[in-house]
């Protein structure tokens, strides 16, 4: 028996963000997303790149904060929660970053530091985006103790004494 194509569909993109879906999807490709995650998240910049150019925004102008406000806006537009995927986005704000179409934003070292260890464990490590997502999370709490120039002296010590003292304070089923 002859197993069926793909379900998966392309996406039609229009507005700012069009001339940029192909970089994006090779992208999410090197991240190793599934092709139905990597449409999903296709579709999302499809409507981001709509809700872009609604507001006359242009590329040059997507934000960390404006990333913020389309999130907010399908959350209260009533969008299923699996389309709210913020690492798509930031995968996005990285090509165009790196393609030059927007600038490098200023954000704290700490900022700094925690997009680059979200990146390893997507791209390096292959885990999911919300599983990286937590890891992120749990790795601002840690920093929060610290002022920026602190971090760098850091020991494996104060990283096991975080760990323990997080442990103690969850239970196994809370996320």
């Amino acid at each position: 028996m002859v197993r069926p194509a793909s379900r998966v569909s392309k996406v039609l993109m229009t507005g700012p963000l069009a001339a940029f879906a192909d970089a994006y999807m090779l992208e999410l490709r090197r991240r190793r997303y599934t092709p139905l995650t990597s449409v999903i998240q296709l579709r999302q910049v499809a409507r981001l790149s709509n809700w872009l150019e609604v507001r006359g925004l242009g590329v040059a102008e997507l934000t960390g904060e404006r990333v913020e406000e389309f999130l907010a806006f399908q959350r209260a537009s009533g969008r299923h929660r699996a389309q709210w995927s913020r690492p798509g986005l930031l995968c996005l704000l990285d090509v165009l970053q790196r393609l030059g179409v927007r600038a490098v934003q200023a954000g704290s070292s700490t900022d700094a530091l925690l997009a680059s260890f979200e990146r390893y464990l997507l791209a390096e490590r292959g885990l999911a985006a919300g599983t990286a997502r937590g890891y992120v999370r749990h790795a601002a709490r840690f920093l929060a103790g610290f002022s920026p120039h602190a971090i760098a002296d850091v020991t494996a010590a104060d990283v096991t004494q975080a760990v323990l003292r997080e442990s103690a304070a969850v239970s196994v089923r809370r996320r």
